[in-house]
């Protein structure tokens, strides 16, 4: 199932060395922009737990609330009869990275699939894949429109609302991310007239990426949106059933105004409705799939639900529970395909974002 999150693993992981270090732009190549190059000497990133449940349910493995994730979802589904590390399991994986570069991951998850099916299990899982193991995705709060927050992000940095972290330092290191242009709001569900970054002297919507890369002085974003934004752009219904959950209520971030010393500067901040990270015209782009594929798309909406905080609601256990039953399962009988890997990993988004993949053992 999609989860939500957007650079607060970032920030935990990076913190000791921020205000020390600089973190160098990505690698270009012949192909495109690569996130190669995006920790400081001596630093290795690794991504634990892979098929495992432990590294997704805490992030700090110190197991304090504070950094709970997803072990409300995943004790629930023990206690429903499902066995961590077996027929629940983890695929967490390196966010910084856009989906085209992360096709070693795509085919590690998929190997998992096929395995666990293998073993005569069924396939229940919400990754984005298509195929006749695969039935159903339930996706919570993914940002499949892009999210605005990633505007301010780019632009001057964005510290997460921790004070001993200066958002122009950290600044670098989030742009290097190709996964942050990715993310930006999209042009299909974004209006193409919509103020979204203002400037004494400038306006930019959608339309005005290019210049607004340029005006930053980060030309390489611009390579790196290029490269990434047809892998979503399309939107395409995924042939299976989707369950579509998603909060709202909440003050949202959707546009930025900046002083004369744009951008090296905090802007105001004007807020719109969604779940604190993900805009709601976003949040709710998995309804243009209704009618469009055979297979039920359900939206749910959890008004009053923060991006990650609808991890702890009961609402979202009860209905997780409800898509778990057999009965409720709607069939796939299409064929999996790669460029299916890339299109539907906004399920898989960014963002600190990790799919529980779930199989339910035959009696």
């Amino acid at each position: 199932m999609g989860v939500p999150g957007f650079n607060d693993l970032c920030m935990h992981s990076y913190q000791p060395a921020l205000e020390t270090q600089t973190f160098e732009p990505p690698l270009i190549n012949k192909v495109g922009y690569h996130t190669q190059q995006l920790v400081p000497p001596g630093v290795e990133i690794h991504v634990p737990g892979f098929g495992q449940t432990y590294s997704l349910e805490y992030l700090d493995p110190s197991k304090r609330s504070v950094g709970i994730y997803f072990f409300t979802i995943v004790q629930a589904m023990a206690e429903w009869g499902y066995t961590r590390d077996d027929d629940v399991r983890g695929a967490p994986y390196d966010w910084r990275k856009a989906p085209n570069e992360n096709k070693e991951y795509f085919l590690a998850l998929q190997k998992m699939i096929e395995e666990m099916a293998g073993e005569g299990r069924r396939a229940r899982a919400a990754t984005g894949l298509e195929g006749p193991i695969h039935q159903s995705i339930l996706s919570l709060g993914s940002p499949w429109a892009g999210v605005a927050k990633t505007l301010r992000v780019l632009i001057s940095g964005d510290n997460n609302h921790i004070p001993v972290i200066s958002p122009l330092k950290i600044r670098s290191q989030q742009r290097s991310a190709v996964s942050t242009s990715w993310l930006l709001p999209y042009a299909h569900s974004w209006a193409k007239d919509q103020v979204l970054v203002q400037t004494p002297t400038t306006n930019y919507t959608v339309l005005d990426y290019q210049r607004l890369y340029k005006d930053i002085n980060f030309e390489d974003g611009w390579m790196m949106r290029q490269d990434t934004e047809p892998l979503v752009a399309d939107l395409r219904p995924p042939g299976v059933a989707v369950h579509c959950l998603y909060g709202s209520g909440i003050p949202t971030q959707a546009s930025f105004q900046y002083t004369d010393k744009f951008p090296d500067v905090e802007p105001t901040v004007v807020m719109s409705d969604g779940d604190g990270t993900v805009n709601l015209q976003s949040a709710k782009q998995c309804g243009r799939w209704v009618g469009r594929q055979k297979q039920p798309v359900t939206l749910k909406e959890l008004d009053g639900n923060e991006h990650v905080d609808m991890l702890l609601n009961f609402t979202t256990v009860s209905y997780i529970r409800t898509c778990c039953s057999p009965l409720m399962l709607a069939g796939s009988d299409t064929s999996l395909r790669d460029s299916d890997l890339l299109m539907y990993s906004l399920v898989y988004t960014t963002i600190a974002l990790e799919n529980i993949v779930t199989f339910k053992k035959k009696k």
